[in-house]
């Protein structure tokens, strides 16, 4: 583990505390949602007319937690409990919500709950692809739920932090996801947040009576997590080692004057770029976050298809005799449709071309170094 990385991100993020915490910004929104989730779903059965009214005041001030502009689990919720309520309350008191003794037991409520949550789906919605949940959304109610225990997930904030902590485990994805390995990781940002006292008095400090009160800083952990990524607090930090051999080429007849000119215009160019890359990246997490896994399409020559595999704009399709791959760009012609085709298919076409430019950016940015 890179504690040295560790902690730097960590002084990068109390530097910034009143800018993420002010009301431009307002990082701070998670702890409100935490309390309010607290305060309404604990209350007790005489106080909502159904688990529909009970959810929706619990998850009032979620904000972006979950839902974003493609994507809207909570609001599936509701939608599949008007179908099926007794089912969607079992899916989240009996199953998500379980006891559980280890965190491989956790890991299994959360895989059985998606599992039991993409087959109603699929019965009521099988179109409408925003209804999914995934392995962020279920973490987010695991960790409204019991704070104290459980941490919020999102899979490339997740990887970031593994990558410039060099922590050891393999937090893994899809089906090779390991939850007890992502909450090592958490437990080791919680063990180095706790060292950085001043920052928590500051953190507390700025705690309303309308945010809730985390002092397993499991909540923390996860905003370090999440600020990092967004507001590119790993810019300049030391990468792990490449192995890659980098050598400058200095030309001897210039002056140290025009070396030293020339050197500190290589820097700012390459701090540009990284600054710009770090913008797009940020960018594509909400393509990535797109799930198509289960969602149904229509493909002339085949008939109807699943959707069984997904590597962000890259599907492949199971049709009744046969599976095949397909790419989700507007260049790409032959291909199946999906109901709401053009929303889609608009949304991985601005993702391919974010990604092309990272391709051109790092390839500007090896050159410079």
């Amino acid at each position: 583990m890179n504690y040295d990385n560790l902690h730097e991100l960590i002084n990068r993020y109390e530097s910034n505390l009143d800018m993420l915490y002010n009301e431009e910004h307002n990082e701070l929104f998670k702890w409100r949602a935490f309390k309010t989730w607290q305060d309404e779903w604990n209350k007790s059965e005489s106080a909502f007319g159904s688990f529909a009214d009970r959810f929706t005041a619990a998850k009032k001030d979620f904000d972006l937690f979950i839902d974003n502009s493609r994507m809207h689990p909570s609001t599936g919720v509701v939608k599949l409990w008007e179908k099926e309520p007794q089912t969607v309350e079992s899916l989240f008191k009996d199953v998500l919500f379980a006891p559980a003794e280890s965190i491989a037991d956790v890991q299994n409520n959360m895989d059985r709950f998606l599992d039991g949550y993409e087959l109603l789906r699929q019965k009521y919605f099988h179109g409408n692809w925003s209804y999914k949940q995934d392995r962020h959304s279920a973490s987010v109610f695991l960790a409204v739920n019991v704070p104290e225990r459980n941490f919020v997930f999102k899979s490339t904030e997740a990887s970031k932090m593994a990558k410039y902590t060099e922590f050891g485990l393999d937090i893994g994805s899809g089906t090779s996801f390991r939850l007890p390995n992502y909450y090592a990781l958490c437990e080791e940002i919680v063990n180095a947040l706790k060292e950085h006292t001043t920052l928590l008095e500051k953190h507390f400090a700025r705690l309303t009576d309308k945010c809730f009160v985390d002092e397993s800083l499991h909540l923390l952990a996860f905003d370090l997590l999440y600020c990092c990524k967004a507001y590119n607090f790993y810019k300049g930090l030391v990468e792990p080692v490449t192995r890659k051999t980098i050598k400058k080429k200095i030309k001897p007849e210039v002056s140290a004057e025009e070396l030293a000119r020339l050197e500190a215009e290589r820097l700012e160019k390459i701090n540009d770029i990284q600054a710009e890359i770090g913008d797009l990246e940020n960018a594509c997490s909400e393509y990535s976050d797109i799930s198509l896994i289960d969602v149904q399409v229509e493909f002339k020559p085949y008939g109807t298809g699943v959707v069984v595999e997904q590597d962000v704009d890259r599907i492949t399709v199971r049709f009744a005799e046969t599976e095949k791959r397909f790419m989700l760009n507007s260049k790409y012609k032959v291909r199946p449709k999906f109901e709401n085709d053009d929303e889609i298919v608009s949304a991985f076409t601005e993702y391919a071309d974010i990604v092309e430019r990272i391709k051109q950016l790092r390839s500007k940015l090896n050159n410079l170094m």
